[in-house]
């Protein structure tokens, strides 16, 4: 972990039935990712169709085009529950705390799906995908969070993004002084330069006005969510790892300097990870004690234990 780097434990809502039997069926769902994050992140458990009183076995539902509007039915569409799901969903999100970092919802169900729910006709055949109705919600009422489904998060890339979302997110919430903003800023510079160089210097003339208020805060933070938001390409993380490098090159001999430059090369070709370069970056700001480098969450922007997980590939394709 970097030096003075410890990590704020994200909390996050996630569907019910990654941990109880809330399915249609009685069953439950297995999320290596879900699992994993439980012993780092706070979970809120929601289950929107059971909130709205449907038991536990129960018909199955699904969502339907009729008249060009979504219908929440159930399959034997003796019942609409449109109005109850979209009730209890909005009600849902006035209540939702100011500590959430992000959402993990059941993908393809009529509810919880962020855009892989069936959509059927009324004619009772498939004719697209769509989102479910409590997701929808979800992500109209609050695009600032970082909302994802568990089959989402077994790709290397938006597991990426994901995580370093939360817990960067996570981070910044428990910023309350002009002195833990700056620092904040200071040690996240670099991934923030990998993510969105314009809005990382429109974050930091923020910083660097007088004084700090709640309105400090909260432009400071849309200005991070939308930077958080922007996935990382392979071509500005090579521009950030040479801006690292410019804190090393007049130290090092020509021929550590020919070895890093063809290391990046190496990297740009997808010969190397990414985590490869970072490594021999961190090595000389050890040997050099240099602490503001040290002190960059880019080095591990989550608990690198979360590295660790089924289909996990490597960094380089996080990155692409």
């Amino acid at each position: 972990m970097p030096n003075n780097i410890s990590y704020a434990r994200p909390t996050i809502i996630v569907s019910r039935c990654f941990f109880e039997h809330t399915r249609y069926d009685g069953g439950i769902i297995s999320s290596d990712v879900v699992k994993k994050l439980e012993s780092y992140c706070d979970f809120v458990r929601v289950c929107p169709e059971v909130e709205i009183g449907l038991p536990i076995p129960r018909e199955p539902i699904d969502v339907f085009l009729i008249n060009n509007e979504l219908k929440l039915l159930n399959k034997s569409r003796t019942e609409d529950l449109t109005e109850k799901m979209l009730s209890f969903a909005n009600n849902y999100a006035d209540h939702i705390p100011d500590n959430i970092d992000g959402m993990i919802l059941k993908s393809k169900s009529p509810s919880c799906a962020l855009n892989d729910a069936k959509l059927y006709g009324e004619n009772g055949r498939v004719i697209s995908k769509t989102p479910g109705l409590f997701a929808k919600v979800m992500l109209e009422r609050f695009p600032y969070l970082a909302i994802e489904s568990e089959m989402r998060l077994t790709n290397d890339k938006l597991r990426f993004e994901f995580f370093t979302f939360i817990f960067t997110y996570a981070m910044f919430r428990g910023v309350k002084t002009k002195r833990e903003l700056v620092e904040f800023h200071s040690k996240n510079k670099f991934l923030l330069l990998a993510k969105n160089e314009k809005v990382m210097r429109d974050m930091g003339k923020l910083v660097a006005q007088k004084g700090f208020d709640d309105s400090t805060k909260k432009a400071y933070g849309q200005l991070l969510v939308k930077a958080l938001k922007t996935p990382v390409k392979k071509s500005k993380m090579i521009n950030t790892l040479l801006h690292l490098y410019g804190y090393f090159k007049d130290k090092l001999s020509a021929q550590e300097k020919a070895y890093f430059m063809d290391l990046v090369e190496d990297y740009r070709n997808g010969v190397v990870n990414l985590q490869t370069v970072l490594a021999i970056l961190k090595s000389w700001a050890i040997r050099y004690s240099i602490e503001y480098v040290l002190d960059q969450t880019l080095f591990e922007p989550y608990p690198k234990e979360l590295d660790h997980l089924k289909n996990e590939r490597d960094v380089t394709e996080r990155t692409e």
